[in-house]
């Protein structure tokens, strides 16, 4: 914290109507894929906290929407499917936490109905998701 720096109230109350909750424990170098939102779901909110088993936060990827890549070339896409490359092979670096408020924001990122999560440290990290959704 900067002395006598801004400040931020991220207070708040989000109305949903439904969420996933997922932990995942990763080796080095492991990872895993988590399903999060069936298809007809709007998913509001999206929070990724990676910690060390000492409760340090550490440094994990992600990337939204994994089978998506894996799409053979000519295969048909969504366009939530095209709209996420948030990097070069659409993997995004989270150093600790990662908070994402907002339907639009999140169709950004391809409206991620799951992730695949990728511990590249030299210790095992503990990944905390949440995913907030309305329902149709």
């Amino acid at each position: 914290m900067i002395e006598e720096g801004p400040a931020l109230s991220l207070a708040s109350e989000l109305a949903t109507e439904s969420y996933v909750v997922a932990t995942v424990t990763l080796e080095p170098n492991g990872s895993h894929t988590v399903p999060l939102v069936p298809q007809d779901a709007t998913p509001v909110l999206l929070a990724v906290q990676a910690n060390t088993a000492s409760g340090s936060p550490t440094t994990v990827s992600i990337l939204s929407n994994p089978s998506v890549h894996a799409v053979a070339q000519g295969a048909s896409r969504t366009e939530d499917d095209t709209a996420h490359e948030a990097s070069e092979d659409g993997w995004i670096k989270v150093e600790g936490t990662l908070l994402i408020n907002g339907a639009d924001v999140l169709k950004g990122l391809g409206t991620p109905r799951s992730l695949s999560i990728k511990n590249t440290t030299a210790e095992p990290a503990t990944v905390d998701i949440l995913s907030c959704l309305d329902l149709p």
